[in-house]
C-alpha cells in the first residue's frame, strides 16, 4: 500500500511539471507570433519621413517621402475641408464604409451656413498615383496614416487611411504588419524623381512650325501661376508662393507636365493663349507672346497715314455672359468662373452663385434661378 501511494505521488508530481512546461512552451510561441506597437512605429519611423505642412494645410512646409498607391478606391477631399474623409483596407480594396458615412457628418456639422461635405471638391485616387505622408500611427487594433496630394488645378487635397489588423484581439508582428502595410503604400526611391525619368526637354520648333506656348499663366479660380520655360522645365507658383517644379513636353496640341516631386502628370489642351484642363478649368496666359528670334525680327510698324485727325471710335463693350438650358458644367465655369457653394444630389448638381442658382442634370444646365 505503501508502494502504491509513493507511485501515485510521482505520476502527479510528473503530470503537474508536463503542464508548466506546455504553458510555458505556449506562452513564449505566443510572445513569438504577437508583434509590439512602439516597435512596428519605430520601424515605420526609420521607413517613411513625415512631410510637415502648414496649419491651414493648403502648402508644404517640409516634404518627406513621397508614397506610391497601390490600391484603387482612395477618397480624398480638398484641404479645405474642415477635416480629412475616412477610408478603411478590408479584404484587398479601399472603402468608406460607415466611417466614412460619419466623418462625412461630421464635416457638415463642422461646416458654416449648414453645409454638407460634398460642398468640397472630391478626388478618388487610384493605384500608381503618389501623395505624401503627414501623420501615421500604430494603434491596438490597426495603423492609421494621414495623406496630402500634389496640386491638382491648383487644389491640394488630404485624407484619411486606416489599415486594420487581421485580428483585432492582437498585434501581428513587425514583419507582418510591414507587410501589410506595403500591400497598400510603398516608398518611392528618393533618388528617381519619384518613381518616373524626368522627360527630355522638348526641341526647338521649325521655323515653319507654330512656337510653343512658353510664358506665364494664370488660373483665377485659385490664384495661382504656372511658368514655362524654353529649356523645356515648368514651376508651379501657388497663391502662398509654394513652388512645384518639374518638366513638360508637347505633342501635337497637347501639353504634358510631369512634377519633379512625385512624378505625377497633369495634361492640358492648348488653345490659342490658354491651357484648358480635363476638368474644363483654364488658365490664360499673362501678357504678350515672347518677343521673336533675332533671325525673325519683324519690320517697323508703317507710318500713322495722313490727315487722320479724328480717333476711330471706341470697340462696343463685350456682350454680358448667358446661361441657357442644356449648357455643360465647363460652359457654365467658363464664363461664370466657380461658384460660391456647390451641392451634390443624386444626378443633379447644384451651383450657388451670388445672384443666381444652377441646376444640372446629368452634367447640362437643368433650371436656372
Amino acid at each position: 500500500m505503501k508502494w502504491k501511494r509513493l507511485m501515485n505521488k510521482a505520476r502527479e508530481s510528473r503530470t503537474v511539471g508536463l503542464a508548466l512546461i506546455t504553458s510555458t512552451m505556449f506562452s513564449l510561441a505566443l510572445a513569438a507570433q504577437t508583434g509590439d506597437i512602439g516597435a512596428i512605429q519605430q520601424r515605420l519611423n526609420s521607413q517613411i519621413q513625415v512631410t510637415r505642412i502648414t496649419a491651414d494645410r493648403s502648402d508644404i512646409v517640409a516634404p518627406g517621402s513621397v508614397v506610391d498607391l497601390h490600391k484603387n478606391g482612395l477618397m480624398m477631399y480638398a484641404v479645405a475641408s474642415p477635416l480629412a474623409p475616412s477610408n478603411s483596407y478590408k479584404n484587398g480594396k479601399i472603402g468608406q464604409g460607415w466611417g466614412g458615412f460619419g466623418k462625412d457628418l461630421m464635416i457638415g456639422m463642422a461646416t458654416p451656413g449648414g453645409g454638407t461635405a460634398n460642398d468640397y471638391p472630391h478626388r478618388q485616387f487610384v493605384a500608381e498615383e503618389k501623395c505624401w505622408v503627414t501623420g501615421m500611427q500604430v494603434q491596438k487594433d490597426g495603423i492609421s496614416f494621414q495623406l496630402y496630394s500634389d496640386p491638382y488645378d491648383g487644389i491640394r487635397y488630404y485624407a484619411n487611411l486606416k489599415i486594420p489588423f487581421p485580428n483585432k484581439k492582437e498585434v501581428p508582428s513587425v514583419d507582418a504588419a510591414l507587410d501589410l502595410v506595403a500591400e497598400v503604400l510603398t516608398v518611392v526611391p528618393p533618388d528617381n524623381g519619384g518613381g518616373q525619368p524626368a522627360p527630355e526637354p522638348q526641341p526647338a520648333p521649325a521655323m515653319n512650325q507654330e512656337p510653343p506656348p512658353f510664358g506665364m499663366y494664370f488660373l483665377r479660380e485659385t490664384g495661382a501661376h504656372l511658368h514655362l520655360v524654353q529649356d523645356g522645365s515648368f514651376v508651379l507658383i501657388a497663391a502662398s508662393g509654394q513652388l512645384s517644379p518639374g518638366q513638360f513636353t508637347i505633342n501635337g496640341d497637347t501639353l504634358t507636365l510631369t512634377y519633379r516631386a512625385t512624378g505625377r502628370s497633369s495634361v492640358f489642351q492648348m488653345q490659342g493663349d490658354r491651357l484648358v484642363a480635363n476638368t474644363g478649368v483654364a488658365w490664360v496666359r499673362q501678357g504678350s507672346a515672347p518677343p521673336p528670334a533675332p533671325a525673325e525680327v519683324a519690320p517697323p510698324p508703317p507710318p500713322p497715314p495722313a490727315f487722320s485727325d479724328i480717333a476711330p471710335p471706341p470697340p462696343p463693350p463685350a456682350p454680358a455672359p448667358t446661361i441657357s438650358l442644356g449648357q455643360t458644367k465647363a460652359q457654365v465655369l467658363a464664363a461664370f468662373g466657380e461658384p460660391t457653394r456647390k451641392a451634390v444630389l443624386g444626378p443633379k448638381e447644384i451651383f450657388v452663385y451670388k445672384d443666381m442658382k444652377v441646376t444640372f442634370t446629368n452634367g447640362k444646365v437643368s433650371n436656372v434661378e
